[in-house]
């Protein structure tokens, strides 16, 4: 039990075999992925959210971990050698990288949350994340690569599944990467705890409010909320013609509607009219509803706490993963700890498994956050399909596929919510 392999002894040539075509099989699905999520985060400006562009940075921590997951087994014919030792970096490195951007994800809901950080101070802090996340794993990754010591040899060696941190360093393997991992994890559930309590508060205080309305009580406070105005507009032109624009009358007052035509000083064509419609309501109550996750002072409105919470979701999730990842393989690397002559078999499954299907994960987060979008380009790539087939792509309304008949009518009725105090930028911000 002196040599360099105390840990793999126990496990047959098969099963070695059988977990590194694993780990090779899980790897190749989140390269995949991991290369759909950055085209189409590079080539779709609508996919460039907030939210979607901190994984877009954790992804390329995803593609190098998976590189050195699809090497498997081939470096560990030659422990010394360069194959094996730039294996054992790239894992040390870039796959504890992930668990520390979910922690960043997790800042940022809090700073967004208690501190009212809107889309323009986030990115600020993009470097910020960027050093800390590939900064700090990189200090372990270099010290791991040139130390060596005369009884124990080099740090990168065999560790079962591939080339890192040698069994007979294996309390490192505590140190330099499950540590820093599961403070990262455990800094990101305090926070969404924290923030998950102010939220159930928040609610329960809009719960009393609404009931003491409908009771006829007058204790309303919506002060504690930033207060919404909804303003309906209704636009009907000829997009043939630019529409004259006049004057705009005076601003009607709350709950009253206001319409009509704007002609200008010279009667209009009936196919040239142009009219819009618009309604302001003020309804403390309408207000109060509308910003379901209004906190303490905040200055931001029901369409941006929408957002927050759209963006707390996937933060969640994304922390969600990293625990479907990490705790198989921490459960794994102590029991290797505590057993060295005895490793599992079921648990190296585990973690053959899980470890490299980080960037799948986080890929279909990606995606399923972003249904939306998603039908957004989806629909505007069919309907320059449809225009090229219309009006063979000339004239405005051939652009628009909005041809229909002699005439040309447009309709569309928007509800713009807003806040009275709104900041310089927003969370509904592209990158």
């Amino acid at each position: 039990m002196s040599s360099s392999k105390p840990a793999s002894v126990p496990l047959t040539h098969t099963e070695v075999e059988t977990l590194i075509a694993i780990e090779r099989v899980t790897a190749s699905i989140s390269v995949f992925a991991t290369l759909i999520l950055i085209g189409t985060f590079i080539f779709i400006k609508d996919f460039r959210t907030l939210s979607n562009t901190l994984i877009f940075y954790a992804s390329f921590a995803n593609i190098f971990a998976n590189v050195a997951a699809l090497i498997g087994g081939s470096a560990l014919s030659h422990e010394n050698g360069a194959l094996c030792q730039f294996q054992g970096f790239l894992l040390e490195m870039f796959m504890q990288s992930d668990p520390m951007w979910s922690c960043a994800m997790a800042v940022n809901v809090y700073l967004v949350f208690f501190h009212r950080y809107d889309s323009h101070r986030l990115k600020r802090l993009y470097w910020v994340y960027g050093v800390v996340c590939y900064g700090l794993p990189f200090i372990p990754a270099m010290f791991c690569l040139f130390y060596r010591t005369h009884k124990r040899g080099k740090m990168y060696g065999n560790a079962t599944l591939w080339c890192w941190i040698d069994g007979n360093w294996a309390p490192v393997r505590i140190y330099s990467y499950y540590a820093p991992i599961w403070i990262a994890i455990l800094m990101a559930l305090v926070i969404y705890v924290r923030v998950g309590i102010e939220i159930f508060q928040k609610r329960n205080q809009l719960k009393v409010a609404d009931t003491g309305n409908l009771s006829g009580s007058n204790d309303i406070r919506p002060t504690t909320f930033a207060g919404t105005r909804t303003t309906e507009i209704q636009v009907t032109t000829d997009l043939w013609k630019p529409p004259l624009v006049t004057p705009p009358s005076p601003i009607a007052q709350p709950g009253q509607k206001r319409s009509g035509s704007l002609r200008g000083q010279t009667e209009l064509e009936p196919n040239e009219q142009y009219s819009i419609t618009i309604c302001a309501h003020n309804d403390p109550l309408t207000r109060l509803r509308g910003n379901t996750f209004g906190l303490r002072g905040s200055n931001v409105g029901a369409p941006i706490d929408k957002i927050k919470w759209a963006y707390t979701k996937v933060a969640i999730l994304f922390a969600i993963s990293i625990l479907v990842t990490w705790v198989p393989a921490s459960i794994n690397r102590i029991h290797g700890l505590v057993c060295p002559a005895r490793p599992s078999f079921g648990l190296n499954v585990g973690s053959a498994v899980v470890l490299p299907l980080q960037g799948f994960w986080n890929a279909i987060i990606y995606f399923a956050t972003s249904l939306g979008i998603c039908r957004k380009v989806w629909r505007r790539w069919r309907s320059r399909g449809e225009t090229k087939e219309v009006g063979g792509g000339k004239g405005f309304g051939a652009r628009k596929g909005l041809v229909k008949g002699k005439g040309l009518e447009k309709e569309t009725a928007s509800t713009v919510e807003f806040s009275e105090h709104k900041s310089v930028g927003s969370l509904g911000d592209s990158f």
